[in-house]
């Protein structure tokens, strides 16, 4: 067959899935919106591998966003051998991979919202396309090649550039799990089902704020309990003086053990004032005296008044008879008529 038989009718375009938002293998999706086809449509290069040192196969034409994904027509260069040779093969069904190179993420979002079963990493939300090629197998239905900053691919095998070129440690839970978290949260602030973050990051501030509130009100609630106590401390201790020097005064303590007594109303000021309150009053000699000679006066009073048999009822005869023998006659003469032999 004659090289020149080999030309495809490129009348018929066909368009071809160069990105979609799905997971790719390395664990982060980007999306369609925030993709810039600008510089891409500039230049829209067709390349075998994201082989940028060789010349381009072809170009694309028709190159749109649709559905979340972007989509164009590629165009072989039919005058070059590997242009016929991907074109032929392209149209026979034996390639149909394509794969799109971007420069690394401009802006990156951790939102719950936007992670889907599988993701690791952040979601792009900003990118540029820098080319786009025919692969013979990509590393997904959805195959990507990053570059660096300098052009240089990046080798997406390696995580810990991929982890590096997020800056960010990888996620490990699903969009269902954040939501199921979001919930609790949500339910323990006492927030709506379709509370925001923000919703929720006032909340929580609202608690700190409240709980710093609470400690100032606690320390000065505090502090007045303390002043409260040292002031009654201090009057009971001034009570406490008083009490003692009353009770040495009159005879209840001795002064060499007033300080004793002072410690014991500073454990105890109530108890301690009850038991000294308790003690006798000591009376002095001549105190005693009197009151033995008003007690005597009381009594002989008493007997002048009262009868023989009262007298005999109250024992009294016999002191009677002791300390007043005169009114013991008089009683004895006044019941049998006689005067006693004495």
């Amino acid at each position: 067959m004659r090289p020149e038989l080999l030309i495809i009718d490129m009348s018929k375009r066909k368009s071809v899935v160069l990105h979609d938002e799905s997971v790719n293998t390395q664990g982060f999706r980007m999306l369609t919106s925030g993709a810039d086809l600008s510089e891409f449509k500039k230049n829209p290069v067709l390349l075998v591998m994201h082989d940028d040192y060789s010349f381009p196969i072809g170009r694309f034409e028709n190159i749109r966003k649709e559905g979340g994904k972007i989509l164009a027509d590629p165009v072989f260069d039919m005058k070059d051998e590997k242009g016929k040779t991907a074109a032929q093969k392209f149209e026979d069904g034996f390639l149909r991979a394509f794969s799109i190179g971007a420069w690394p993420p401009e802006e990156t979002s951790e939102d719950p919202d936007l992670m889907l079963p599988g993701q690791k990493y952040p979601t792009v939300t900003k990118w540029k396309v820098r080319e786009a090629s025919i692969c013979t197998i990509g590393s997904n239905h959805n195959a990507l090649v990053l570059y660096d900053r300098k052009g240089e691919k990046i080798d997406m095998s390696d995580m810990s550039k991929v982890i590096k070129l997020f800056d960010v440690k990888p996620q490990n839970q699903f969009k269902n799990e954040n939501k199921m978290s979001q919930t609790v949260l949500n339910t323990l602030l006492k927030l709506s089902d379709s509370a925001t973050e923000q919703d929720r990051l006032s909340a929580i501030q609202g608690i700190i704020n409240l709980n710093d509130q609470l400690k100032d009100t606690n320390a000065q609630l505090k502090q007045k309990l303390e002043d409260k106590e040292k002031a009654e401390k201090e009057s009971q201790k001034a009570q406490a003086i008083v009490l003692c020097d009353a009770a040495v005064k009159d005879g209840r303590i001795n002064a060499t053990g007033k300080d004793q007594w002072i410690k014991l109303f500073d454990n105890d000021f109530e108890s301690t004032k009850g038991i000294l309150e308790g003690l006798p009053i000591r009376r002095s000699v001549s105190q005693q005296i009197e009151d033995h000679q008003d007690s005597q006066n009381t009594n002989l009073s008493d007997m002048q008044k009262a009868s023989w048999d009262e007298l005999d009822r109250g024992n009294k005869l016999i002191a009677l008879k002791d300390n007043h023998p005169d009114i013991y006659k008089q009683k004895y003469k006044e019941k049998f008529g006689v005067e006693p032999k004495i």
